[in-house]
């Protein structure tokens, strides 16, 4: 087995630009990334043409990260980092970082840094993140934005010298790689202007200035050694209860330009179930598929605010599947879309589909204070979900309050989350069907 993350030094470092580079360069690629992102899986699918998959402890727990990895696994599994190496739930080593993945799966790290404003201390910086948790492999460093190869050579002179730890490369620095930003970070790999060729440079530069066959022969002898059985390419053993649960049903997904954050998981979740998958567009279709759920992800729908709300068909459609007693989920910007309606940063508001008794408003910034991990308890105060929250808008307005769900934070904060009427379960949690499984067998 053939595996290695990349990891940065922080946000911002550019481990996204190289993972992308790197994908582009090695053959049937399996992609993956640490936490709970939906954009850059979108780049690394645009990129090798292979599904990527989330490995998220939190919301997965131990054997739901450990299958997942195992049972995509192709060629060669490239892992994409998040934050900084160290950076998760807490300060704890166990915290769902970047590094507590890759040594939970026994993966080597190749750290990314930046050359800016360094000389000799940039060993100082590697030699820190090796030191910190000696269990996580570090086996090289890829240096970005470097001025010139005399640069780099000093840079790997003083990292090898004083770390032991190997210089595979580096990336000139190249205003022509900088991709926009958005809510989550990046746009979509589809909204990229000259994606193709901003891709095509990237490959040009790993190709001239990173040793592939030496992260080829790290990711080949440093990927610690797993016997494969029959647990770790099933879902976990907790999950078998449910197979083929639903068999014979049909679940309808919205899939479009304003919704597109599925995990992959959880779309062959159900599909393990039992459920046959039919995709619909509520921005260009006219009703929804015939079905016996429906299920409404995330995205940017106050992007298509006036296409969905102009759509009056299908908001028709999905309001006679509800009084049919059709099962829906609908997490954050599906939950938007059937709230009663979306006002825009501008004041202007745009009527929805009006099953969830609120209106939400967008602003210019993250609701911080509904931002990053919760755990979901029903009405009894019994976890039953795991999940995230990152949005721009929050609720203006509550007509009638039907939330039954509560969101819990590690440091103590709850508020209620998920508006629940009848058969329509909706709310600004994006959940991972691992760690919510009480949930879905309750929604579905």
């Amino acid at each position: 087995m053939k595996a290695f993350m990349l990891a940065g030094v922080s946000s911002g470092i550019g481990k996204t630009t190289i993972s992308m580079a790197l994908m582009s360069a090695f053959n049937n690629v399996s992609p993956f990334k640490v936490g709970p992102d939906y954009i850059d899986t979108g780049f690394h699918e645009f990129i090798t043409g292979n599904k990527s998959y989330n490995l998220d402890i939190f919301m997965m727990g131990e054997q739901g990260v450990k299958y997942s990895f195992y049972k995509h696994h192709k060629n060669i599994s490239i892992v994409e980092g998040v934050m900084g190496l160290y950076d998760g739930i807490d300060n704890s080593l166990d915290n769902n970082s970047s590094a507590h993945i890759a040594r939970f799966l026994g993966i080597p790290v190749i750290l990314v840094l930046d050359g800016v404003g360094k000389s000799t201390s940039i060993a100082a910086q590697v030699l820190g993140y090796k030191m910190l948790d000696p269990r996580v492999n570090i086996a090289g460093v890829i240096i970005n934005k470097v001025s010139s190869v005399k640069t780099y050579a000093i840079f790997k002179e003083a990292i090898e010298n004083y770390t032991g730890v190997k210089c595979l490369g580096f990336v000139e620095k190249n205003d022509k790689l900088n991709i926009s930003s958005r809510h989550l970070g990046l746009l979509q790999a589809n909204e990229v202007e000259n994606l193709r060729e901003k891709l095509s440079i990237l490959r040009n530069q790993v190709l001239e200035n990173i040793d592939l066959k030496e992260i080829e022969k790290i990711a080949t002898e440093q990927t610690r050694t797993v016997n494969l059985n029959k647990d770790e390419i099933e879902p976990p053993l907790y999950l078998s209860y449910l197979k083929d649960r639903y068999a014979g049903k049909i679940i309808a997904i919205a899939q479009d330009r304003a919704f597109s954050f599925y995990y992959n998981d959880n779309i062959e979740f159900l599909e393990y179930m039992g459920f046959k998958v039919r995709y619909f567009s509520p921005i260009k279709d006219s009703k929804v598929p015939e079905c016996d759920a429906i299920y409404f992800g995330g995205g940017y729908p106050e992007n298509f605010a006036e296409e969905l709300s102009n759509n009056k068909e299908m908001i028709n459609s999905i309001k006679e599947n509800y009084e049919q007693g059709k099962n829906i989920l609908a997490e954050c910007g599906g939950f938007m879309y059937l709230s009663n309606g979306i006002e825009e940063t501008d004041g202007k508001i745009y009527q929805m589909c009006g099953l969830v008794p609120c209106v939400v408003n967008m602003t210019n910034r993250l609701d911080i204070s509904r931002f990053g991990y919760i755990s979901i308890n029903n009405k009894n105060d019994i976890e039953v979900a795991k999940g995230h929250e990152f949005h721009y808008s929050k609720l203006k307005a509550v007509l009638e309050d039907t939330r039954k769900f509560k969101a819990v934070k590690k440091d103590g904060r709850t508020w209620e989350c998920i508006f629940n009427e009848k058969n329509l379960y909706a709310g600004y949690p994006h959940i991972h069907f691992f760690g919510s499984y009480k949930f879905i067998e309750e929604v579905f």
